[in-house]
């Protein structure tokens, strides 16, 4: 049987965060709020975009029982000096990001591209301002939808393992 070798894995893990990486976020169905939905293996998409951001904060971690990253399941991990398979990705959303939408998923992706004539400081993208989705990497149900409000910022962090 063939494996990825750890040395691969960070390979590839340096590939990724070489490249353009965007968060999406999206209102799922209302009916996962009740009952939970499985994630799709298959999927390319969310299933309803509100909009996506460039990430702002890509670090390579290492697990750590002590480390200052502190992750959901009580995992925790530290920044890395060096490449590691496990990548820290983070991005805030402004005030006024994907207002008064519930969030119940939200995707990583890679090699989005926005549609040209935009201002070089735009962040954020509601879907009619991509141009190609790019690749969907990671995606994420929420156990719980999250409002962004025009006071409150939006924040979303996870670490993604290779």
């Amino acid at each position: 049987m063939a494996v990825l070798t750890y040395k691969a894995r960070i390979a590839w893990a340096q590939y990724l965060l070489s490249r353009p990486l965007f968060l999406a976020i999206g209102n799922g169905e209302a009916s996962w709020d009740t009952q939970p939905q499985e994630v799709d293996y298959e999927a390319t998409a969310l299933t309803h975009e509100i909009g996506r951001k460039k990430i702002t904060r890509s670090y390579f971690v290492n697990e750590d029982d002590d480390g200052e990253i502190d992750m959901p399941g009580g995992r925790r991990y530290s920044y890395s000096e060096t490449s590691t398979r496990h990548i820290y990705l983070s991005c805030m959303f402004n005030y006024g990001e994907g207002v008064a939408e519930p969030i119940r998923e939200v995707g990583v992706f890679i090699d989005t591209q926005v549609k040209s004539g935009l201002p070089a400081t735009q962040s954020y993208f509601a879907p009619n301002e991509i141009q190609t989705p790019g690749t969907l990497i990671l995606l994420e149900h929420l156990e719980t939808a999250d409002i962004f409000t025009p006071k409150r910022k939006g924040y979303y962090g996870t670490i993604l393992t290779i």
